[in-house]
């Protein structure tokens, strides 16, 4: 009857909410986000199909035979589903960016574009110029917390010199990876997979306009409000520069090596010679290749060059039980949520709030923002809904693709507005100061960020 047919709507609302409430209080406690998505997410599964609002949890093609087996093999299934694409694009972008840590060469680029800074003499014009380089390094560096250690390393110092307080310093460099971009970014593969839209065509249609837009404007709120805040507080007497460890600078040539996977993709893709094929994983191999190259010239050492591919496949892994584990964690939680009726009923309010694409994006990114702070991830949030978004848009007859970037600038700004977030606890911790103290340093340059990456949004595209 229809009264029932509501009833059962209304129930599986009810259950919804809860069950989300319960994952946001655990994730906020710092449970471990991956057992906690996977566990809850097949939970919702077993409530929908005791309640016959599904039919089965797996399809009969897939199916064991055994409820609970089915239930357990939904993890196989998603992992083997996601470890042969993005899950290797991920590990691979992961690997590279640690042997670029190892060998130097990170560093060496850092060293080669901040030295014509360092001959400025103008602390907060050099700040705000530090802040677009930081910014710049970011889409070669895919790890905020690895970009920051590396420019703590380089570029504080040299901010510290100038006269510019530790607190400000540090605020330019954790917000350095502003915006979760570029080829090899965890967030940006996983929307370009998720539109099934080739990464160059996402990062330089839709990510790079915007990006370029928002690095100025936040680099001018930096300039501001940093020598604003240096001016109306106390001075703080921190030798930092002495407790920073020394990081390992490559050969001039290796400045080079970070660029050579972006080299790679947009120069064969439609940007370049469109007549080459070429991936993200291929890319990461290619420049991994020629940079073992290059230090068996370097040392001529076969043996230790050949030893020092461990490390490479040693970012593999870390990202492995990190990102990847994520991924198919938000993506069991979502089909759990999906069993539940979450869509039709997601659906049901948007249309009845009659929200337009951009309302839509800045509801969806500004729930993500608030999701990034309160869990310290922008990577949790983003591989639980975004998988999601699709089916919704498609309900209401909105574009995914503005939509997708409006919920990943909002989560990767997040990170910059929480405490707990793993690169403003790191910068904290290496500039001797409280992540409390660095959050009122980044809280107004990132609300800029904000409001200028929503109106961006809305101009551009």
């Amino acid at each position: 009857s229809p009264s029932r047919g509501l009833g059962d709507v209304y129930k599986r609302q009810v259950i919804c909410i809860t069950i989300i409430a319960i994952t946001g209080i655990l994730l906020m406690k710092r449970y471990q986000p991956q057992p906690v998505l996977i566990g809850i997410g097949i939970l919702m599964m077993f409530i929908a199909y005791e309640a016959n609002w599904i039919d089965a949890i797996l399809v009969e093609s897939q199916s064991t035979g055994v409820l609970v087996f089915d239930a357990m093999d939904i993890v196989r299934i998603t992992t083997s589903e996601n470890i042969v694409n993005l899950g290797l694009m991920i590990m691979t972008c992961a690997g590279y960016a640690k042997y670029m840590e190892h060998i130097g060469a990170g560093t060496r680029l850092a060293h080669t574009f901040i030295r014509p800074l360092y001959r400025l003499n103008r602390p907060y014009i050099v700040l705000a110029l530090m802040f677009l380089l930081n910014m710049g390094l970011s889409i070669c560096v895919p790890n905020p917390l690895s970009l920051a250690l590396l420019m703590m390393v380089t570029m504080y110092p040299v901010l510290l010199r100038l006269g510019v307080s530790p607190v400000g310093a540090a605020a330019v460099i954790a917000t350095g990876h502003l915006m979760d971009v570029g080829p090899g970014a965890v967030s940006t593969l996983l929307i370009a997979k998720t539109l099934n839209m080739p990464v160059p065509n996402y990062f330089v249609g839709y990510q790079l306009r915007l990006y370029f837009l928002v690095a100025i404007v936040t680099a001018i709120a930096h300039f501001f409000w940093q020598k604003y805040r240096d001016r109306v507080e106390e001075p703080k007497t921190i030798d930092a520069c002495e407790s920073i460890p020394e990081a390992p600078i490559g050969p001039k040539l290796y400045m080079i090596f970070p660029l050579l996977p972006l080299c790679f993709i947009l120069g064969f893709s439609q940007y370049g010679f469109p007549g080459v094929k070429m991936n993200v994983t291929l890319a990461m191999m290619l420049a991994f290749g020629i940079a073992l190259l290059a230090e068996l010239i370097r040392h001529r050492d076969l043996q230790a060059v050949l030893k020092s591919t461990t490390i490479f496949f040693e970012g593999m892994g870390n990202q492995f039980s990190y990102a990847v584990t994520l991924i198919i964690g938000g993506q069991i939680f979502a089909q759990g949520l999906v069993s539940l009726g979450i869509i039709d009923s997601l659906v049901s309010a948007l249309q009845i709030l009659s929200l337009n694409s951009v309302e839509l994006t800045s509801v969806l990114g500004g729930g993500m923002l608030g999701l990034s702070m309160v869990t310290g991830s922008n990577v949790a949030p983003l591989f639980t809904l975004v998988p999601l978004v699709p089916n919704i848009v498609a309900h209401l007859g909105l574009d995914p693709i503005t939509t997708m970037l409006g919920m990943q600038n909002g989560a990767s700004l997040g990170l910059f507005l929480s405490p707990i977030s793993p690169v403003m606890v790191g910068v904290a911790g290496v500039a001797h100061i409280k992540s409390v103290d660095l959050l009122k340093r980044t809280a107004v340059p990132v609300l800029v960020a904000l409001l200028t990456s929503c109106v961006g949004i809305w101009i551009l595209y």
